[in-house]
């Protein structure tokens, strides 16, 4: 298990990967372009506002970009967690005045909270599967991530590790991801042709996450591999490589704002797509793929990202989403739902972590000698009853 998944981290880092589109705008506990192996509480609710923004000049022409999406995450058991991501606005950049309200939807669903020993380390891992829903009336947008026009199929393996498993949140940790997204672009209408007429790709990322008391601080590094690229029209076929740094501030328990950027940092693709009017196939719109020569590049340099996520009470869970952020406040909501004490009082109880085991070795030898005790008396009542018997 080991050699195999350092086997998988190393291909995906060395092989090179064009910009990611399927993981992007994630919400709960993930971030924002890499999925956590920890999942939301059973009934706990989160909903994520993202909005993404660029602009590039090329040959003296300015493109600008907004993208906006809804992350919205329930927890439905110990194991089982839902995401629906709907891409609320997207600019299309070759067509003026022209946009996609809405675009298309994400729905996922995230198996996780297993736990695995890997290097003497306990390591969460799980899997998410889902599907990209073509909503949009438009797609094969300029300078954004590849879409088809078509429902896409993912699956996902997910892989993270926390300094304190208690305090997942509360703790530092990193993560890894590796997926599979099928574009299912094919003009076949064979089953078997599923995965030799169409697009499809591996995706990875990489993370680490420092949380503190008011600030939540990341990094991702994420990128794909097609295994088989879209058609030449296309405009999304490059390879690139991506940074990600992320500051999050608590502005309320359950309550955070946060901002970062995408820096490109490699892009390397085929030849580009070009023609006019009279060469353009069949249903693809003009404003659709490049028309000149003057229109080289597959992604921006930048993309700034904000983010607000709210913790919302339920039916279900309740959560203090408006509560002041204070130290320890939100280990002692959960403590307090889980042992009806506070951290301090369990820290106060139990001490260093050297002292727990002094103390809990010291526990179990008077549980002992109290059961020993226990047998004793009941030994000496039977031998008591068989003595008044026999008179």
């Amino acid at each position: 298990m080991r050699t195999a998944l350092l086997l998988l981290i190393g291909t995906a880092l060395l092989a090179g990967p064009p910009a990611q589109a399927s993981n992007q705008f994630l919400g709960g506990y993930s971030l924002a372009n890499t999925h956590s192996a920890h999942i939301l509480d059973p009934g706990r609710l989160s909903v994520t506002w993202h909005s993404r923004a660029w602009a590039k000049t090329i040959e003296g022409f300015s493109y600008s970009n907004v993208s906006q999406a809804f992350a919205i995450n329930f927890g439905f058991s110990r194991h089982l967690e839902f995401e629906i991501i709907p891409i609320m606005y997207q600019d299309l950049n070759l067509k003026t005045t022209v946009y996609n309200v809405p675009d298309d939807f994400y729905f996922r669903m995230k198996f996780a909270e297993y736990r695995m020993r890997m290097f003497d380390r306990v390591v969460n891992w799980g899997i998410h599967t889902g599907v990209r829903v073509n909503s949009s009336r438009f797609s094969n947008v300029y300078l954004e991530p590849y879409n088809g026009g078509a429902n896409e199929l993912m699956l996902g393996g997910i892989f993270s590790y926390f300094s304190n498993q208690l305090y997942p949140q509360e703790s530092w940790s990193a993560h890894f991801n590796l997926g599979y997204i099928n574009h299912n672009d094919g003009n076949s209408e064979s089953a078997l042709n599923i995965f030799s007429d169409v697009s499809h790709q591996l995706e990875y990322s990489l993370a680490y996450r420092y949380p503190t008391l008011r600030w939540i601080y990341s990094a991702e590094l994420f990128g794909n591999i097609f295994l088989k690229e879209p058609t030449a029209e296309m405009f999304s076929r490059a390879n690139a490589l991506w940074f990600k740094p992320v500051a999050r501030y608590r502005v309320f328990q359950g309550l955070s704002l946060g901002i970062g950027a995408d820096i490109l940092l490699m892009e390397s693709g085929p030849e580009l797509f070009y023609g006019d009017a009279a060469t353009r196939p069949t249903g693809v719109f003009a404003g659709e793929f490049r028309q000149t020569k003057e229109f080289p590049d597959y992604y921006p340099g930048w993309r700034l990202n904000f983010q607000l996520q709210a913790d919302i009470s339920t039916p279900f869970s309740r959560y203090d989403t408006f509560a002041s952020v204070q130290k320890d406040s939100q280990r002692d909501w959960e403590m307090r739902r889980k042992t009806g004490l506070t951290q301090r009082e369990v820290i106060d109880w139990l001490g260093s972590d050297a002292e727990s085991a002094d103390f809990i070795d010291l526990e179990l030898e008077k549980i002992r000698a109290e059961r020993r005790k226990a047998e004793e008396d009941l030994e000496k009542l039977k031998e008591k009853m068989e003595k008044e018997g026999g008179k």
